[in-house]
């Protein structure tokens, strides 16, 4: 029986929360799905299990006489499609809000991008789910809370990253020219993995990211794939692919970017060495409490998605 993705994410979830009984855990689906009966058995269940224990993946592997498909591929095409899909619904707000106002396009554009540039967190012009992000979305909370059943201390293992740019003059937010590939290759070899390696923990070290283009460049992705392997990246064009436009299952971007920027605007930095010194003072003194209520939010996030 060929089973979509989301299929076999739910039941791996199921097999652990109906204390591995394949038995009720098919009965449970059938029912979810309004199946009388189905070819699926628990023997082929309980293989399906072992098999994502053992990867952390529940890809199916291309059926015999077919040419195999690579991730890459199948991430280009959907990349292709939500770039198309985002710039017509960027394209459809601009005009929106110019026939609304009776302002010049050029004004509006202006207008948006200050409002990204002084709006206290990193946003895109986009941040609306499209219609093919939930299925997306969907699958990605079913795999975390599964991996989740299997190890307890899965996420408490995630290195949440991201970036945003902070300004003297009080704001946070996005700046046009901000990193490039080889930039960002060099601070993990240079910077993140040394500190990883001397904290002895770069083995069971989860790296999360978000898909800008500077994050999934060539060297970048060799880099990621010799130090975490392919099972212990989370980012696009990889196997678990963060979802995006989903800023709410990032800690960084709903929790930690606002945090520190009231505790550094307190502060009032005149220079940029005052500054840096204000943003590491303050991140070291997150407690561990306050990371750890933190990751619980993102999980209950998840769970809720």
């Amino acid at each position: 029986m060929s089973l979509r993705l989301p299929d076999r994410a739910l039941l791996v979830k199921l097999f652990y929360q109906n204390d591995n009984s394949a038995i009720v855990v098919l009965r449970k689906f059938r029912t979810l799905k309004g199946m009388r009966k189905g070819q699926l058995k628990a023997i082929n269940l309980r293989l399906m299990v072992t098999k994502f224990e053992e990867t952390g993946s529940l890809n199916v592997r291309s059926g015999r006489g077919r040419k195999p498909v690579s991730a890459e591929a199948i991430q280009k095409v959907a990349l292709q499609e939500e770039d198309k899909a985002s710039n017509v619904q960027a394209s459809t707000s601009v005009r929106r809000v110019t026939e609304t106002l009776g302002l010049p396009r050029s004004t509006v554009q202006n207008i948006m991008r200050n409002i990204l540039r002084y709006y206290p967190y990193k946003l895109q012009l986009v941040q609306e789910l499209l219609p093919h992000d939930f299925e997306t979305r969907h699958l990605f909370t079913l795999q975390f809370l599964a991996r989740l059943e299997v190890d307890p201390e899965w996420p408490w293992n995630i290195l949440w990253t991201d970036e945003v740019h902070f300004h003297l003059d009080g704001t946070v937010g996005p700046v046009t020219c901000s990193i490039t590939g080889q930039r960002y290759a060099s601070l993990f070899r240079n910077k993140l993995i040394p500190d990883l390696k001397a904290r002895q923990c770069l083995s069971r070290i989860i790296f999360m990211q978000d898909g800008a283009p500077p994050h999934i460049t060539l060297c970048v992705k060799d880099v990621l794939k010799h130090h975490f392997t392919e099972k212990r990246v989370i980012s696009r064009q990889f196997l678990h692919l963060l979802p995006p436009r989903s800023p709410d299952l990032n800690p960084c971007d709903f929790w930690l970017w606002g945090h520190l920027r009231q505790l550094v605007s307190y502060d009032q930095p005149r220079t940029l060495p005052d500054l840096k010194d204000s943003i590491s003072r303050h991140v070291l003194n997150i407690s561990q409490n306050t990371l750890r209520s933190t990751v619980e939010h993102a999980i209950t996030i998840s769970n809720s998605s």
